[in-house]
């Protein structure tokens, strides 16, 4: 971290949490986490720890909102140490640079282009789904949220039937380190490099439609008058697939995780599927697959009562906002008809997730193809959590099911 000569030494800041202390094996949020946070956002709502190099701790929704908003105070690219030190475009970028990239990159996600891809990605769910069912049980996670993550990236960026195989056994890869950070960063680089790098050779060659090729797109691409380069190109790739799909896997993983262990929630949305699509945005709230996005503090700022010091690195808990009682009402129940339901689970401002649209959209499908062709489905075995610190998710859910007599794919 490169912190301002005049900043107070880590060692002589009082330390307000231990995040690593809060990693619990629930399976879900633990309620030790969430008592915890509680306490961050009712005693010291801006938190030092002196973990992984030192960083202050966001914890109230309008703390974390303003600081999202205001880029030009807490800036992207100063990575958290325990996310994987990788540049991707755009999201390593701030204004006006960031706002050139991401102009080019919300085409491929706009409504008109999450219709075109629905019927693909209904198909991939329930081509997933259909072993399971067959079997009546099975892992959710590895048999179903993973590889439909997969998958939607690979219709998305039209990377041919077999491109997800190779994504999940290099996340495969990944898990086996323990995403333990300084060694998945080593593979990231060398392996999900290396591979984007070959995808984009290949469209050099042969190049696709721009409109609907989004790496095509970025070789028509210009920024002040000169074509993206190579390195450039590979670098949206990586932002794409790299932050694209372990995040929407361990979402589903959560929801999934969170329909086997109530079964009233699982009727209530098979009796009133039209819910399913508010159902996607609370478990978003609840269980956001990435509780903490790092900032940098440009100059001194004051937040809540305290003095952050230019140059320190600045979580923004996005886990914890998601839960502040002042802007959600009942905010740890599960409410699937939520309205208004303002969480920023896919993030707040200019960087706001530009994949949200196709995490939703996978989300609401993997949902009402599960919903609509099984009665019930239980855990058949103990949960895994994801490894590591990066991601909230989990390994495994394993569930037993059965399915309707004369059970027919869903469209």
């Amino acid at each position: 971290m490169n912190q301002d000569a005049s900043a107070e030494p880590a060692a002589e800041r009082d330390v307000d949490w231990e995040p690593t202390g809060q990693r619990f094996d629930d399976g879900l949020r633990d309620s030790r986490w969430v008592t915890e946070v509680n306490r961050l956002r009712g005693e010291c709502p801006v938190a030092y720890s002196n973990e992984f190099g030192g960083f202050y701790s966001l914890t109230r929704y309008a703390d974390v909102c303003r600081a999202a908003l205001e880029h030009q105070t807490f800036e992207s690219g100063q990575q958290f140490v325990r996310i994987p030190s990788l540049f991707t475009i755009p999201g390593s970028l701030n204004p006006p640079e960031h706002t050139v990239f991401r102009r080019m990159l919300n085409r491929y996600f706009a409504p008109a282009r999450m219709d075109a891809l629905a019927p693909q990605i209904t198909d991939c769910a329930n081509e997933l789904l259909d072993p399971l069912v067959a079997r009546g049980q099975g892992d959710l996670v590895g048999g179903f949220c993973q590889p439909l993550a997969a998958r939607g990236l690979a219709v998305l960026m039209n990377l041919g039937e077999e491109a997800y195989l190779d994504m999940l056994e290099n996340f495969d890869r990944f898990d086996a380190l323990g995403w333990e950070p300084q060694a998945v960063n080593e593979l990231l680089v060398k392996v999900l490099r290396d591979h984007i790098a070959k995808l984009v050779a290949a469209r050099r060659q042969q190049p696709m439609d721009p409109e609907v090729d989004l790496l095509s797109g970025a070789m028509t691409m210009e920024v002040d008058g000169a074509p993206l380069d190579d390195e450039q190109v590979i670098a949206i790739g990586i932002g794409m697939i790299g932050a694209g799909h372990s995040t929407t896997a361990d979402a589903l993983s959560s929801a999934v995780f969170r329909l086997a262990t109530d079964p009233y929630l699982q009727s209530q949305l098979r009796a009133a599927p039209e819910l399913v699509a508010g159902a996607v945005e609370e478990f978003v709230r609840l269980d956001a697959p990435v509780t903490e996005r790092s900032r940098r503090a440009v100059s001194d700022v004051e937040l809540a009562g305290r003095a952050i010091p230019a140059g320190s690195l600045v979580a923004l808990n996005i886990g914890a906002a998601n839960l502040d009682p002042e802007h959600f009402e009942h905010p740890e129940a599960c409410i699937v008809d939520r309205s208004p339901n303002r969480h920023i689970g896919f993030g707040h401002g200019v960087h706001k997730c530009v994949g949200a649209p196709l995490a939703r959209m996978e989300m609401k499908i993997a949902i009402q193809q599960l919903l609509g062709r099984t009665e019930g489905f239980v855990l058949n075995a103990a949960p895994e959590n994801s490894p590591g610190l990066i991601l909230k998710g989990l390994a495994k859910v394993p569930v037993r099911f059965t399915a309707p007599r004369g059970s027919r794919r869903h469209r």
